[in-house]
Order: C-alpha cells, then structure tokens, then sequence
C-alpha cells in the first residue's frame, strides 16, 4: 500500500491534473491527501471518479486559497471522524489492521500558526485513540532546525522550537526521506531563491512499530512548489527511485503517436478482417499492440533515455552544494521536460 501527502496548489491547473494522474496510477496510491486545492467541493464534482478513487472527503476552500481533500481506493475502509480548515483526520482498517490518519495543513500565517499546534495537540489528546497507530502527513508550514532551510532569512528560533516541543508533546517523530530534503521552493533566482522542509510524515511509536518496514520518499515537484511526499507501507513495495521492470510487456498507446503518419499504416497494415467474433477482435488488437510497440521502440527508442537522463540530472543538481548556480538550467531542463 502507498500514500501521498502533497500541497498540489490548485486543482485547476491541467498540467498539474494530468500530473497528478500519472503520478497516481505510477505510485499505485490507496490513499491520497491533498492541500489547497482552491475548489469549494471535489466530492460533488466527482474528482474521485477522474482520480480513480471510490471515497472521497473534502473541506472546501475560502475564495481562491485552501481546501483540503481525502481520497482513497480499496482495500481501505476510511471513517472521517473530523475535519477544519487545517485537518482531516480519519480512522482506517487496512488488511484488518485498525490505525488513525491525519492529513494535516499547518496555517500559512506565522501569527496565526501557534492555532495549528493547538489543533495538533487537541486531536493526540482524544481518549478514544490514545492507543491507536498514528500517521500524519501533510504541509505544516514550518522547520524543526535551521539546517531545514536554505536561503533567505533565518526562521526564528522562538517557532522553530514550538513545532519541535509540540511533536514531543504529542509523541510524534518525524520520518526521513529518501530523496531531496527540501520540500518547498519559492522559485526566485539567485539570492532570492530559498529551499524549505515544511512538509512531512510524523507518526507515533505504535504505527512505527505496525509497519516496521515502511518508507518515505520525497518526489519531483510536478508544477507546484511543493513535493509530493509518498509513504511505502507494505515491505514488498518496490523503490519509485528504483526502474520498474513489472510492466515492461505492456503496450499502452501514446496520443504523440497518433500524430506520427507512420502510426496509421501500421495499424492498417496488421488489422485483418476477422468473422471469429470477439476472439477474432482480441486477436487483431494482440497483434496491433505487439506492432506498434515494436514500432515505437524503434521510432521514439531516444526520448525515454533522454527524459531519465534529464530527470536524473535534476536529481544529482538539487543535492550539490553549488545549486544556486544552476538555478536557469533547472528550470530550462523541466520546462523542456513538460513538453
């Protein structure tokens, strides 16, 4: 099983959408938390239903700012048991294990932040789920220590150490992740530009001890500043950092392929005539699929490499030491790589 926890910043982008799609059926999500989202309702607008998930639980946002969403697939069974502006916590039953999920939104408002802790400490102090495994996911807005930042201002030391005494208070541990530690960018350049951890999983030491083996990884941004946050719960689950092998048999057709002329011949060329019903159907759609893949192979055999290749080098940039100098050529590699 796996799970994201990701401030999406708007719902409404459609390259953000689409991304968002990819990335869901890429990770095999059961379940899905998102921040400002900016919709008043995704339940009623059916956003479970093009996401692919069968529940769904929003909080919707004032004006053009906020909304917080919940959706999950089976084998999940998801009982809400509250939510606000800043929270949707919830109790689950996974493969018969009974545990507690907060996706959490800390207030953007440093004046106002000192709200969200409270929240944070009302919810770890509700009788009924004392003992129960606790995760919690989400954009919290603020560092624990000053190696969480780079860039900018330095965050006073006064918040800083009011987050870290509220997770102890609460009992809660931060999980490291595999991947970038910085989670937040505010896409300035040169001196302006500042790296921030403000997302994260916590958990209690009872959820640690339900799913020993689980794992957190930090994501590309995918058209927000924030990266998405997936959490591995099972411990076959395969590494997103690793290639996956699992479908390499699987032919899906590309839409670029259809504006290639070379994609209609081939068709036509392997497509037979066929009276043997629904097997003759199944058979020419085989036959199709194993010519075009063979077709694409050789057509587009450059661009996968090119898009790993170019993936991989953001990847190793946002770990040096001297970013700040190849701040253009990031944004030029993922401006070539959305198109």
């Amino acid at each position: 099983m796996s799970c994201i926890v990701w401030n999406v910043r708007g719902l409404g982008n459609q390259r953000a959408f689409r991304e968002l799609k990819r990335l869901i059926a890429d990770k095999k999500l059961s379940l899905l938390f998102l921040c400002e989202t900016c919709k008043r309702d995704i339940v009623n607008n059916n956003w479970a239903i093009l996401l692919g998930f069968k529940g769904c639980f929003s909080v919707g946002s004032r004006g053009y700012s906020g909304g917080l969403g919940l959706l999950w697939k089976e084998p999940l069974e998801v009982t809400i048991k509250s939510y606000s502006q800043g929270h949707i916590d919830c109790i689950e039953i996974h493969l018969q294990k009974i545990w507690r999920f907060t996706g959490f939104y800390g207030n953007p408002d440093s004046r106002l932040r000192s709200q969200s802790w409270s929240l944070l400490e009302r919810l770890a102090g509700i009788h009924e789920f004392i003992n129960t495994p606790w995760l919690i996911g989400g954009d919290f807005n603020e560092i624990c220590f000053d190696s969480e930042k780079v860039g900018g201002n330095k965050r006073p030391a006064v918040q800083m150490e009011r987050f870290r005494d509220v997770l102890d208070n609460c009992n809660l541990q931060s999980y490291y992740c595999d991947g970038d530690q910085f989670t937040w960018v505010n896409r300035r350049k040169d001196e302006e530009l500042i790296f921030e951890k403000l997302d994260r999983y916590v958990s209690s030491f009872a959820w640690r001890i339900l799913y020993p083996t689980a794992r957190c990884y930090s994501l590309d941004f995918y058209h927000s500043d924030h990266r998405p946050l997936l959490m591995q719960l099972g411990s076959n689950s395969i590494s997103p950092l690793d290639k996956n092998k699992m479908h390499d048999n699987i032919c899906r057709f590309e839409a670029m392929w259809a504006r290639e002329e070379d994609c209609e011949r081939v068709i036509a060329a392997f497509w037979k005539i066929s009276n043997a019903g629904v097997r003759g159907v199944e058979e020419n759609i085989r036959q199709c699929a194993s010519e075009l893949k063979k077709w694409a192979n050789t057509r587009f055999r450059s661009i996968p490499k090119r898009i790993k290749f170019k993936r991989e080098q953001l990847a190793m940039i946002r770990t040096q030491e001297h970013w700040k100098a190849e701040v253009d050529r990031i944004r030029d590699w993922r401006m070539r790589l959305r198109t």
